[in-house]
């Protein structure tokens, strides 16, 4: 850019006067911002200058630090100008370096300052310096909060500076009317604006004013509640030059993204880099935001003293700064930390009402709303049935405003729905959950990243359990079935419609093998560490920025669907509520329900079961294998007494099992459980999922099998020869075994068998990962296949373990596979000892090819050889053959 400038005015012409050249300099410096620091530093530093080049540097030497986000700097050096500009009796120079400088405070956050500073500069400035002082008049009273008027002021000045053909400002006019019809609630004339100043400035190549649009339409598109758009556009900004080290606040945009992405660890760290920049740039006064979104942060954490003192002090901040419509935004995150907290007097409710009133007089629609459903729900709690009453109507207004993001509508009909219960309206109660459940849902389609699915889907898990426990009093196992499947899982099933594309994800992955590999040979671990984890916080970032749509389940679905697919299995599905543990089991078609406990001493004894199966595996000591199994026994037994005993007797007739867990259940080895040894047990993350599943395997062409195996597994290039030697297929062991040539060959098989190390990150778990010849194999590369295969077999330890979020939302290796069309994933939940897997894997596979079931084969393998660490997940009904 400053290449591109310096033959225009690095050289003057002979007829132009050196004023005439910084005048045309101060015309240019946002363009060309570290050029015009240095020429105004050699104006300075040169004795002959004269005393109005001398104010003309000083100008230019502020506008130069405006550009390069050195607040600071730029202060100084205009108030400088502005001490040189009255001594030397330049009363329109003054009053133009006054303009600038009135921009310098808004921009730091000072707008009393600010507009102290314009209004002294009106009197003596020129005519095209006057609708740039309208402008800025506009710009600030957006700062304010006074979004209406602040539009008129800026249609005003625009049609000014448009007859003056005065590009940069009326760009920098439609940045301001952009931003102020954002925070009124008209996403559609922000983005026309802010994509109208893009325009201009990129015209004028003023790249990084530009790429400050670009991230406004960012914050446009994050409002209006399009987080994936969101994050892109905020990307794109980024690339395009926008730099966060000369522009903190775009981190305090970009943390609130990530937060809302369930990223609230990685949130906070941004928003605490924001806050030390701002600091170092002089620029305190944008710290008010800064301390506001890290609230929202605290809060999603459920740490209410941390956002009440987030809250409180933004509060103050935006107070000194004289802007009301904020400072009533922090005061409602304030009353959501007291609230939540359990401050739940008159008081408090009637406080947080009045609050809610401000917010929504300001223009803040959905944290009004949001703040009425929580008081709402403590007054509930409290008896306050008529406040609670007033508050969630109110709240639930929401349901239908256009205006809102669909996270909001979702939450004012769970206000609808909160309020029906209390009315003991059962079909207005079942009808508001359906439209918010829709509404989580039509938003949830726009998602193809997995995570952000995943992290959609929250408020999904609030209103099925309000339903659940509405239809929990009325008795009706199936209509209790119905509503707890309702929301179970449902980022698995929205499947994408083509594998999600971005296109630096793949090399990013690539890119993270290779620094694996490179890892385990390093002579600086330290730096090979911190290396590894760079490119790990990339590739999530980067697979949050996919494209693509996805559908849903091709056909509804119904409780005789499901009894019709199960035939004579028994069907187990879990759910908790209140901490209780409760099922719905079907067996041969009746539908009833069980109440089966604590939900926390299932939790825990399946830890006790999980550690004791663990120690047995690793055990170095052969004396001490048969205490570890005595004792994960007892758990078994314990387990079964509270989670089986209702279905018992039908177990009893040799029936298999279907089981849809709850929590911490999923990662249960239900082979253990006394009943189930030997027994088909097929575990599903959902009903839908199990009869998605079923479809899958009924339309599963041809019998392409895949055998594969990793490196530094003793037994694992022997077991998937053998099993290759068996049933033929295609064999990938070695060199060959590679990520991109794996991923090639088994899209689309009919069987895939891995055999490798695998490792399963509770902290990260779509970077589970399956170790191949040229490094790891994540889970986000298992979402770029276009069909998995029908059936996984993976022969490694614990990957078929899932992380399980809000809502029953699963998310690792097995649980992709499943996303992605496969029918059943075999895979183990707890360690298994490498030379007995080879064993039970060739059993498995032999019972296969005589045409047992999934589950059923992985039963009677296990059973021969005295295993129970694997389970098989998705289907697992259908013979293969």
């Amino acid at each position: 850019m400053a290449g591109l400038l310096s033959a225009g005015v690095a050289v003057r012409p002979p007829e132009e006067s050196l004023v005439d050249t910084a005048l045309r300099w101060l015309d240019h410096a946002s363009a060309a911002p570290e050029s015009a620091a240095r020429q105004a530093a050699e104006w300075l530093a040169d004795p002959r200058s004269g005393a109005e080049l001398r104010v003309l540097a000083r100008h230019l030497a502020a506008l130069a630090a405006v550009e390069r986000g050195r607040m600071r700097d730029a202060k100084r050096h205009a108030r400088l100008g502005i001490g040189a500009a009255r001594r030397s009796g330049f009363p329109q120079r003054e009053a133009q370096l006054r303009l600038t400088l009135a921009w310098v405070e808004l921009d730091r956050g000072e707008t009393s300052t600010s507009w102290e500073h314009l209004v002294a500069a009106e009197a003596n400035l020129p005519e095209p310096d006057r609708a740039r002082a309208g402008c800025l008049r506009g710009l600030l009273r957006c700062r304010a909060g006074q979004y209406r008027d602040a539009i008129t002021e800026l249609d005003e000045a625009l049609r000014r500076l448009t007859v003056g053909d005065d590009r940069r400002w009326v760009a920098n006019a439609l940045l301001g009317r952009g931003l102020a019809h954002m925070y009124t609630n008209s996403p559609a004339e922000a983005e026309a604006d802010l994509a109208a100043a893009e325009r201009t400035f990129a015209g004028d190549r003023r790249t990084g004013r530009a790429a400050a649009c670009r991230h406004n339409r960012g914050c446009v598109a994050f409002l209006a509640g399009d987080l994936p758009k969101a994050l892109r556009l905020f990307e794109q900004a980024a690339a395009a030059g926008l730099d966060p080290q000369s522009n903190p606040e775009v981190l305090v945009d970009r943390a609130e993204a990530m937060a809302a992405a369930g990223l609230n660890r990685e949130a906070r760290e941004v928003l605490d880099r924001a806050a030390s920049l701002l600091a170092a740039h002089g620029r305190d006064g944008r710290l008010a935001e800064t301390r506001l979104a890290a609230a929202g942060c605290a809060l999603r954490d459920g740490d209410t003293a941390a956002a009440l003192e987030d809250a409180t002090t933004a509060r103050r901040l935006f107070r000194a700064q004289h802007r009301p419509a904020w400072a009533a935004l922090a005061s409602a995150a304030a009353w959501q930390a007291r609230l939540k907290a359990g401050q739940c007097s008159r008081h408090s409710l009637s406080a947080a009402r009045r609050t809610a009133a401000t917010c929504e007089g300001y223009g803040w629609i959905g944290p009004a709303a949001e703040l009425r459903l929580t008081a709402g729900r403590c007054a509930q709690r409290a008896g306050l049935a008529a406040t609670a009453r007033k508050l969630l109507a109110r709240a639930a207004e929401s349901k239908g405003d256009a205006r809102v993001s669909a996270h909001q509508r979702a939450l004012g009909w769970l206000a609808d729905a909160l309020l029906a219960e209390q009315d003991g309206d059962l079909a207005r109660l079942f009808e508001a959950c359906r439209g918010g459940l829709q509404a989580v849902e039509c938003h949830a389609a726009t998602m193809a990243a997995f995570e952000l699915r995943v992290s959609a889907f929250g408020l999904a898990d609030e209103l099925a359990e309000t339903a659940v426990r509405a239809a929990l009093r009325t008795g009706d196992p199936r209509l209790v079935l119905r509503w707890s499947e309702r929301a179970r899982a449902s980022a698995l099933h929205r499947r994408a419609l083509r594998p999600p594309s971005e296109p630096g994800l793949r090399e990013s992955l690539a890119e993270l093998r290779s620094a694996v590999l490179a890892m385990r040979e390093s002579r600086s671990p330290a730096d090979a560490v911190a290396a590894v984890a760079e490119l790990e916080d990339r590739v999530r970032h980067r697979a949050m920025l996919v494209r693509g749509g996805t559908s849903g389940l091709r056909a509804a679905w119904g409780i005789d669907d499901v009894a019709a697919e199960l035939g004579d299995a028994v069907l187990l599905s879990l759910f908790s509520q209140g901490g209780r543990l409760l099922a719905v089991s079907i067996v041969e078609g009746r539908a009833r329900l069980h109440a089966l406990g604590p939900e926390s001493t299932a939790e825990a004894q399946a830890g006790r079961l999980r550690h004791f199966l663990a120690r047995r595996a690793q055990s170095a000591s052969p004396r001490a294998v048969p205490a570890f199994a005595q004792a994960a026994g007892s758990a078994a037994e314990v387990l079964q007494e509270q989670l089986l005993r209702p279905v018992l007797p039908a177990l009893a007739e040799g029936r298999p099992l279907v089981v849809v867990p709850t929590g911490r259940l999923h990662v249960l080895p239900w082979a253990e459980l006394p009943a189930c040894r030997g027994r088909g047990v097929t575990v599903s993350p959902s009903l839908r999922c199990w009869l998605r599943g079923a479809r899958d395997a009924r339309e599963s062409v041809g019998d392409r099998q895949v055998w594969i195996s990793g490196p530094g597994l003793e037994h694992a290039e022997d077991e998937v020869a053998s099993l290759h030697d068996m049933a033929g297929g295609r064999l990938l062991t070695g060199p060959n075994a590679t990520a991109e040539r794996v991923l090639d060959t088994v899209d689309g098989a009919a069987t895939a068998h891995i055999a490798a190390h695998g490792r399963f990150r509770d902290d990260q778990p779509l970077l589970s990962c399956l170790d191949l010849a040229d490094g790891p194999l994540y889970t986000y590369d298992l979402d770029r296949l276009h069909r998995g295969p029908t059936t996984v077999v993976l022969s490694a330890c614990e990957v078929g373990r899932s992380a399980v979020h809000r809502g029953d939302q699963l998310s690792g290796l097995a649980a992709t596979l499943l996303g992605r069309g496969t029918a059943t994933v075999i895979a183990s939940v707890v360690p298994v000892p490498d030379e007995r897997t080879a064993r039970v894997m060739l059993a498995l596979h032999t019972a296969l090819r005589e045409g047992r079931a999934p589950a059923t084969a992985l039963a009677e393998a296990q059973a021969a050889h005295g295993e129970s660490g694997f389970v098989c997940l998705g289907y697992g009904g259908e013979a293969d053959g």
